[in-house]
């Protein structure tokens, strides 16, 4: 079945796959998503366990802003390397008159747009509902100050849309088919299903990001405010605070396939494999998050591990006790990560603990006999690194 006009204002492409999804022939597609997005929730169960450290929770939100902004913008054609994003999210958010790189532009609308959706939210708290000026907002605020040739931010086209590879025409001909279909849109945001699929939050995101493309209600921008739409009901739903825009990374670096993908739900009105596919790309988002958090739980867990040490040293059998040199070498290792061993003992900040080579050498013998820290080769250079496995064996007097 070809999708129409008529059959896209129902908005029920997801009931429709749940009236289909319990056939036997379909139940290995059904238990593969509820796999997925039960492992989804399962790493947002960790991440929202997980004390905030508030640096951590600082430089984790910026990355992964930095990263979503560089993704949904780059899947558009406008390439911004990390540094220049970092730039432009340092403009303040109600900037002077000046003249900026509409590059520079672009990434600053972006974070615009990623403040807006946290403050609607938020502030939304459970009372939270949808309207139109929450998606024309965001197309104002995406495209604002970016002079796109047929597009007025914040309005809904009056001209019939091309997008796509290849091109198709947007099944929305003109202003009122659009004005309609975005009516209707807001109120499927708002509704509440029951089924396997309607009701799932994953499901629901990318079918948001979908529709948006589908309806193409704007002259610029469409692909843009989809995914930050898609971000919206994530975070709405209370799917990781830390990535709810980082499904915007697994499309980018699958550009070429997720157009393709979204294609094809036109000539099947079937979306079930794109929203499959996406859910696996956004698992593996969520499980980049949870091992950043896991690491660095790893190393406040080794930083405190060997601060007990020191402090118990008196206690400690004398194969057991370190000294304050030890304690600062393996913090300044947390700090570094694996790295030539040379040049870590080259470094200023360890020879300044050092005033002879004995005492370096005793102290990295103790260190590796105590598993504190690991030595490896790797073609021919000597690396040193904090040795975390020691954090599964380890136990603490009472």
């Amino acid at each position: 079945m070809v999708l129409t006009y008529d059959l896209l204002i129902c908005f029920d492409l997801l009931e429709e796959v749940d009236n289909n999804i319990l056939k036997p022939e379909n139940r290995d597609r059904l238990f593969q998503f509820m796999n997925v997005t039960g492992e989804i929730l399962n790493v947002n169960r960790f991440v929202f366990e997980c004390p905030s450290f508030p640096n951590t929770h600082k430089d984790l939100v910026r990355d992964e802003l930095v990263a979503g902004i560089g993704s949904t913008l780059a899947i558009e054609g406008v390439v911004l390397d990390k540094g220049e994003i970092e730039g432009a999210l340092k403009q303040p958010a109600i900037s002077p008159e000046e003249t900026i790189r509409m590059q520079e532009q672009h990434a600053k609308n972006a974070r615009d747009v990623y403040d807006y959706i946290r403050g609607e939210v938020h502030n939304g708290g459970g009372d939270f509902s949808y309207s139109e000026d929450n998606v024309l907002t965001i197309h104002r605020l995406f495209t604002q100050n970016t002079d796109a040739i047929c597009n007025t931010p914040g309005a809904y086209r009056n001209t019939q849309a091309q997008y796509g590879y290849p091109r198709r025409i947007s099944l929305c001909e003109t202003y009122a088919d659009v004005y309609e279909a975005m009516k209707r849109y807001v109120e499927w945001l708002n509704s509440k299903s029951v089924g396997v699929l309607a009701s799932n939050a994953i499901a629901k995101a990318i079918m948001a990001h979908y529709y948006i493309g589908e309806i193409h209600p704007f002259g610029d921008g469409n692909g843009r405010t989809a995914r930050a739409i898609e971000a919206m009901v994530l975070l709405q739903r209370g799917i990781n605070p830390y990535c709810f825009w980082s499904l915007a990374n697994f499309w980018n670096r699958n550009r070429n396939e997720y157009i393709a993908r979204l294609g094809v739900i036109r000539g099947t009105c079937d979306p079930f494999d794109f929203i499959l596919w996406g859910a696996k790309g956004y698992l593996e988002e969520v499980v980049r998050i949870k091992d950043r958090i896991r690491n660095k739980l790893r190393y406040l867990m080794l930083r405190d591990y060997v601060s007990y040490l020191l402090r118990t040293k008196k206690e400690q059998p004398s194969g057991g006790k370190i000294n304050q040199r030890i304690h600062q070498v393996v913090f300044m290792l947390t700090d570094t990560g694996k790295i030539p061993l040379d040049k870590f003992r080259s470094s200023p900040s360890y020879e300044a603990l050092y005033s002879n080579k004995t005492a370096k050498s005793r102290d990295l013998t103790k260190m590796r006999s105590l598993q504190l820290v690991r030595v490896t080769t790797v073609d021919g250079t000597e690396y040193i690194e904090p040795n975390y496995d020691i954090l599964e064996q380890i136990t603490y007097g009472v």
